[in-house]
């Protein structure tokens, strides 16, 4: 993280590691962590509901880019960013509050170099804080060529079947606070596309201007 703005508490955490055949050793490993994100108390956005979703798609750019966007290369690949994302975003509608999954790639000093995702899933459960669910798929077993050497489908097929028994029901006081930020917004879907970030936010810093006016904007809406 590139500052101390944030907090988390970690909720879950679970490793399960697959083999191959007798004597082969293991072939790779999914892991799964679930935490509970918000910003410290002295660093909160004003006026700002993450049950809102607009306000946490505010939340999420600030986020992802502290937490990945800060750390590049060094000497003259100074400009090229450690991780690259988010890639393959997908808003859900299966939640009763904005949630989407989307991955974010370890990247080498060549940009073509993507490897071992963090395949996140966000959804916020308050007005400052959200939920985390990450996996994280490694493969130790590959080919001369460096190529994944064993059917890698066991791994994604128990981390689909996680991520689909995942529920969220809400408390009363929760249930009436989402109830009145859908009354003043209508739609409670994330946006419907996401582009990757323009990292590394050392070289290349964010608009300072951009977060001030949207949280300004979505106030009256929060």
């Amino acid at each position: 993280m590139s500052n101390n703005c944030w907090g988390n508490i970690s909720l879950f955490g679970r490793m399960w590691s697959f083999y191959g055949p007798w004597m082969s050793g293991c072939k790779g490993v999914l892991s799964l962590s679930i935490s509970i994100i918000g910003r410290k108390e002295s660093y909160q956005f004003s006026g700002l509901s993450f049950l809102n979703p607009k306000a946490f798609e505010v939340v999420l750019v600030q986020y992802l880019n502290d937490l990945y966007g800060h750390e590049n290369w060094e000497n003259e690949d100074s400009h090229i960013p450690r991780h690259h994302g988010p890639v393959d975003w997908l808003r859900h509608n299966h939640f009763p509050v904005p949630s989407a999954s989307f991955k974010i790639y370890n990247q080498g000093e060549d940009f073509s170099d993507l490897a071992l995702p963090d395949h996140l899933f966000v959804f916020p459960v308050t007005d400052q804080y959200f939920v985390e669910v990450c996996f994280v798929q490694e493969y130790f077993s590959r080919d001369a060529k460096g190529n994944v050497a064993f059917d890698t489908g066991p791994l994604q097929e128990l981390q689909d079947n996680i991520f689909n028994s995942i529920t969220l029901e809400l408390g009363p006081e929760t249930q009436a606070k989402v109830d009145k930020v859908k009354a003043e917004v209508g739609n409670m879907q994330l946006c419907e596309e996401f582009a990757p970030l323009k990292w590394p936010t050392n070289i290349y810093p964010p608009e300072p201007t951009e977060a001030p006016v949207m949280q300004k904007s979505l106030k009256a809406g929060c």
